[in-house]
């Protein structure tokens, strides 16, 4: 994934609402193999940390 240009608070004051929309959607990722592996890996964990959670309150 490229690196995305940071889009400051600033930034976005001096945007139409249409400007600051069409930031928001360009901003988000809506396929897996795009997102950064790091955040991946953060996802992951907490998945598995959920699941396991989950497991633990439906076993007994």
């Amino acid at each position: 994934m490229a690196d995305r240009e940071v889009i400051t608070a600033e930034d976005l004051d001096r945007m139409t609402p249409d400007q600051r929309a069409a930031a928001v959607r360009a901003s988000i990722v809506t396929d897996w193999d795009q997102v950064p592996p790091e955040v991946r890996a953060r996802v992951e964990a907490t998945a598995a940390t959920l699941a396991r959670q989950a497991d633990h309150r439906t076993a007994g």
